[in-house]
C-alpha cells in the first residue's frame, strides 16, 4: 500500500510540474512579450525621430504609430493570457454557466430518446 501511495504522489507531482511548464511556455506570453518589447523600442524611435525621417514618410511619424500599435497588440495578448489561462493538461474544462431558459429538454433533438439529435446515427440505426 505504501508503494502505491508513493507512486500516486510522484505522478501528481509530475502532473503539477507539467502544468506549470505548459503555463510558462504559453505562446501568448511569448508573442505578447515580444510585441511589448519591440513596441517600446519602436515607440522610443518614434519619439526621437528627426524632421527628415518624418518628411520621408509623407509627414507621418510612422515609428510612433507602429510602436504604439505593437505595444497595444502585445498588451492585448498578455491580457488575454491573464483572463483565459491555460488549464492543466488532462484537466476537465470548466462548465459554461447556465443560460436563462436553457434548462434540460430545450435544445435541438431534445425529444429524441437518448439525447441524440435527429439525423445522428447511433447504435441500431440500420446503417453500416
Amino acid at each position: 500500500m505504501s508503494e502505491e501511495y508513493e507512486y500516486r504522489h510522484e505522478v501528481e507531482d509530475l502532473q503539477q510540474k507539467s502544468a506549470t511548464a505548459a503555463r510558462l511556455f504559453d505562446v501568448r506570453r511569448i508573442i505578447g512579450g515580444l510585441f511589448v518589447i519591440y513596441g517600446i523600442i519602436v515607440l522610443i524611435a518614434g519619439f526621437t525621430a528627426s524632421d527628415a525621417d518624418v518628411r520621408k514618410a509623407s509627414g507621418i511619424n510612422i515609428n510612433l504609430w507602429t510602436g504604439s500599435c505593437m505595444l497595444a497588440v502585445g498588451l492585448l495578448f498578455l491580457l488575454w493570457m491573464k483572463l483565459r489561462p491555460l488549464s492543466a493538461p488532462g484537466a476537465e474544462p470548466k462548465p459554461e454557466p447556465a443560460r436563462p431558459g436553457g434548462g434540460p429538454g430545450t435544445g435541438p433533438g431534445a425529444a429524441e430518446p437518448g439525447g441524440q439529435g435527429p439525423g445522428s446515427r447511433g447504435p441500431g440505426s440500420g446503417t453500416g
